[in-house]
């Protein structure tokens, strides 16, 4: 069943009113019909099974028939810090690391970054990208995209366990994550790596430098890499059914 991330003040009574967008995209590229069936989730922890009522060129009605608590989330915050590179490695990124249950994302600023900050259109580009991810893969809440940060307040700013993959670490980062719980902050560099003082910084804040092993891998392969241990870690990827956010 399709499934589409609504506002919260989209849920009206026993309706949910979808957006120009949407509807487009149940008219015509779906080409759904009124009576069928979808999925709206609010994005904080409730699903409704809505049947469609109403499909215009740029508006769209629901009727709830069914609420139930929204599956597909991890059992705690999985936060990314990943340094800005080129436009489809970082939206690779993205939408591979919604897949596998991130979180929160926070766009980092380092010293090698040769990407700026992101203008508007990026940034809407940015969240369509993490929605469409969430919607495809099936998680109940939609991931947060944070403002670019610098490395400092970024490191300032790390929750629970941290940890950064760098080729000057020798702790392999299966090792670090032996004990891990609740929540883990993950930061991945650019290409050509964080600069060594970077590392520095990162390990007198209490970020542990690890090793993803001895081949030199992409930024975007580092973090998929480092994404997949952690959730294995913890125990997110056992084969178990849907969770209940």
């Amino acid at each position: 069943m399709h499934r589409f991330f609504v506002s919260p003040t989209a849920v009206r009574g026993n309706q949910v009113h979808f957006s120009p967008d949407q509807a487009r995209q149940l008219r015509s590229v779906l080409r759904m019909r009124e009576g069928d069936q979808v999925l709206a989730l609010d994005g904080q922890g409730l699903s409704y099974r809505v049947e469609l009522v109403h499909l215009g060129k740029k508006s769209a009605l629901g009727r709830i028939t069914e609420t139930t608590p929204a599956t597909g989330e991890p059992a705690g915050d999985l936060i990314l810090c990943q340094a800005i590179s080129r436009s489809e490695r970082f939206e690779w990124v993205l939408q591979k690391a919604v897949e596998l249950g991130v979180t929160v994302f926070r766009p980092l600023l380092t010293r090698r970054t040769v990407r700026r900050a992101p203008g508007d259109a990026k940034w809407r580009r940015w969240q369509r990208i993490i929605q469409e991810a969430a919607e495809q893969s099936g998680r109940g809440r939609l991931p947060v995209l944070e403002e670019p940060l610098s490395f400092a307040d970024a490191i300032a700013s790390a929750r629970g366990l941290a940890l950064l993959p760098t080729v000057l670490a020798r702790e392999p980062a299966r090792q670090a994550l032996d004990a891990a719980s609740w929540p883990v902050t993950l930061f991945v560099g650019p290409e050509g790596g964080f600069d060594p003082q970077e590392v520095e910084l990162a390990r007198a804040f209490g970020v542990r430098p690890v090793s993803l092993g001895p081949r030199i891998l992409r930024t975007e392969t580092a973090a998929i890499a480092l994404i997949t241990l952690t959730m294995s870690a913890l125990g997110e990827l056992d084969g178990v059914g849907p969770r209940a956010t």
